[in-house]
């Protein structure tokens, strides 16, 4: 392939700032048709670049930090961020976090997390009134904000869950919309701040107040070297708001696509269905809908070399849906990953991939499979104008209006 030192081409010759206005006003769309009419290599801005190709993907998310980096050092964070946090961190202070964290998310721990699943699903159905009409991603953010905790923090988050919900509803508001800077005093900043005071307080009693019981969870891992309680906070705040909302997420969507595929939702108890199920969700409706590197070198991809600075988009919503790699993207067809799946590793990649991967990507697999599978086995959710479900790019892939009819099973 012969290289070139040439920009890659793109939208407005990848230079216009109609780029970033149009990307505000629909992103996934901006994505899609971008790849769609300038290939797998496409300029966004002068600095930030997409890649859609699963060899450049792959090449991307393998890389250890010699040629592309997640943050630059000295990057500003913005109010949203946790700057302690392993999935902030870089170097060999990221390989400590992470590696402190590794024996919370190993295989052993799954009996722990699907028996809170059962449970909170069982809570949750229990709660639910024959011909009631629920909105299906506030209860699954309830659910999943109970198992969450539950498992990472070892107990339940009771009047704690309020803050944590309203942070998290805070921060996707935010991201959802074009950026205002944080210090102007928007109704929604203003919401921001009084969400964040409200979880640091919610944070610091959960710490203080938490006891190693043996259950080795990640709160156990993270106070045992007594480390500054800063950290402790910025990690636990990430964990448990990443893992809830992407649950959440996920599990909305796998409902809302078995609910218009009745012939789907009839397989839930066949052998390994659940699990191919909730693959093709979150390859349909990925939580991660876009993930950014920068390069710290120059970067070849597509037949071009894009100089160190430039931001490397990854877009597993789009590459997902490319006929290349999935037949009929578009439609929810769970039986191809009983057949194996793309042909190419990283077609697909809705939780990163390589050393910087989602650490729970397993597990949070596993909680959507047990936790759709014993939903399905109890309680069939009609759908409420399927038609109106959209979704919100905000910095996770949130469905809006998922609403169902409950309709339990008649005893006897």
């Amino acid at each position: 392939m012969t290289v070139t030192h040439t920009a890659p081409p793109g939208p407005g010759g990848g230079r216009g700032t109609a780029n970033a206005a149009d990307y505000a006003l629909d992103p996934l769309g901006f994505l899609t048709g971008a790849v769609r009419e300038f290939g797998d290599v496409v300029s966004l801005t002068s600095s930030n670049v997409l890649l859609a190709h699963p060899e450049d993907i792959g090449r991307v998310l393998v890389d250890r930090g010699e040629n592309v980096v997640k943050i630059s050092e000295g990057t500003r964070r913005g109010p949203t961020g946790f700057p302690l946090a392993m999935m902030n961190s870089e170097g060999a202070d990221w390989e400590r976090k992470r590696a402190r964290l590794r024996p919370a998310f190993r295989s052993e721990r799954l009996a722990h997390l699907e028996e809170a699943a059962r449970e909170g699903v069982a809570r949750t159905v229990g709660s639910w009134a024959d011909g009631q009409t629920v909105d299906v991603h506030h209860e699954m953010s309830r659910l999943a904000m109970l198992v969450g905790a539950t498992h990472i923090a070892g107990r339940e988050p009771g009047e704690h869950g309020e803050a944590l919900a309203g942070a998290v509803a805070a921060i996707m508001r935010l991201t959802s919309s074009p950026r205002l800077p944080a210090w102007l005093p928007t109704r929604v900043n203003r919401g921001l701040r009084r969400s964040l005071r409200d979880l640091d307080d919610a944070l610091a009693v959960m710490i203080r107040e938490h006891r190693d019981d043996g259950a080795g969870t990640a709160l156990d891992a993270l106070l045992a070297d007594d480390p500054p309680f800063e950290e402790v906070r910025d990690e636990l705040a990430t964990l448990l708001m990443s893992g809830y909302e992407t649950t959440a997420d996920a599990l909305t969507w796998l409902l809302h696509l078995l609910g218009a595929h009745p012939e789907a939702n009839a397989r839930m108890g066949e052998e390994g269905f659940a699990r191919a199920a909730a693959k093709e969700a979150v390859r349909l409706y990925p939580p991660a809908w876009v993930i950014s590197r920068e390069t710290v070198r120059p970067f070849e991809a597509g037949g071009h070399t894009l100089p160190a600075g430039t931001v490397l988009g990854l877009s597993p919503w789009v590459t997902h849906r490319d006929e290349r790699w999935f037949p009929r993207a578009g439609e929810f067809r769970p039986e191809r990953w009983l057949a194996g799946g793309p042909s190419h590793r990283y077609a697909y990649f809705p939780f990163g991939a390589g050393p910087r991967g989602c650490i729970g990507a397993s597990m949070a697999l596993r909680e959507v499979e047990v936790i759709a599978g014993e939903m399905c086995a109890r309680v069939r959710l009609e759908p409420v104008a399927p038609e109106a479900v959209r979704p919100r790019p905000a910095l996770a892939l949130q469905p809006r209006g998922v609403r169902a009819v409950v309709r339990k099973p008649r005893r006897g």
